[in-house]
């Protein structure tokens, strides 16, 4: 799925993930590596390589997509520091010719001088001449620039006949502000309300489909 707005275009992929193919650089919110080991150490019964599953999607969309830059828009670790790390920097060191940044999320709470050994920028922030890319969404929001942000887990509730209903994964733009929805296994949703005002963009298996307005 394709949406071009703020002089850019962007595909808007089914794998959870953002990227602009002019700048060649994947937009991933809210990963949340290492959730599943701090649901243990917490005494949640749940399996350790649960989210084994992410660093493959990780690699698989690196592969398919070849980035020169990756942002992680927060929440990249759910927690401090554990054996997952090691896992990540495996994947970063599987492919060097990308430059890695993180935007830091209120649950990214990880020494940055471990990033700083595997070459991953961390930043609060990041700006260019029509984007903000952030991890929440802030008070005051930059009139002329696209707010690119995770932190939701983005999902929109569908229903059907027999009071059938599902809530699936999507993006979700409002004014100047795109939300990304969380690439992380072990991740809700949030139910977004869809009005006249909001775009929303259902996320499918092997695709990304937009929804039509709500009748007024």
């Amino acid at each position: 799925m394709t949406i071009e707005t703020h002089g850019y275009t962007f595909h808007l992929l089914p794998e959870k993930a953002l990227f602009l193919p002019h700048e060649r650089l994947l937009v991933i919110a809210d990963v949340h590596l290492g959730k599943a080991r701090h649901f243990r150490k917490e005494g949640i019964a749940i399996p350790a390589d649960t989210q084994a599953d992410d660093y493959l999607r990780l690699a698989a969309l690196f592969e398919k997509v070849n980035p020169a830059k990756v942002y992680f828009l927060g929440d990249l670790f759910h927690s401090t520091y554990n054996h997952d790390w090691i896992n990540f920097s495996a994947l970063i060191q599987q492919f060097p010719s990308i430059s890695f940044t993180l935007i830091k999320g209120n649950h990214d709470i990880i020494d940055q001088r471990l990033f700083d050994d595997i070459s991953v920028s961390v930043l609060d922030t990041l700006e260019t001449t029509n984007l903000l890319f952030v991890h929440d969404v802030p008070d005051e929001r930059p009139g002329d620039k696209l707010v690119i942000a995770g932190h939701i887990h983005p999902g929109i509730s569908l229903s059907g006949s027999g009071r059938q209903s599902v809530t699936l994964p999507c993006y979700y733009k409002d004014g100047n502000v795109l939300l990304l929805p969380a690439f992380g296994k072990l991740t809700g949703l949030y139910k977004m309300p869809h009005t006249q005002r909001s775009q929303v963009y259902i996320i499918l298996p092997d695709e990304v489909c937009p929804l039509p307005s709500p009748v007024r």
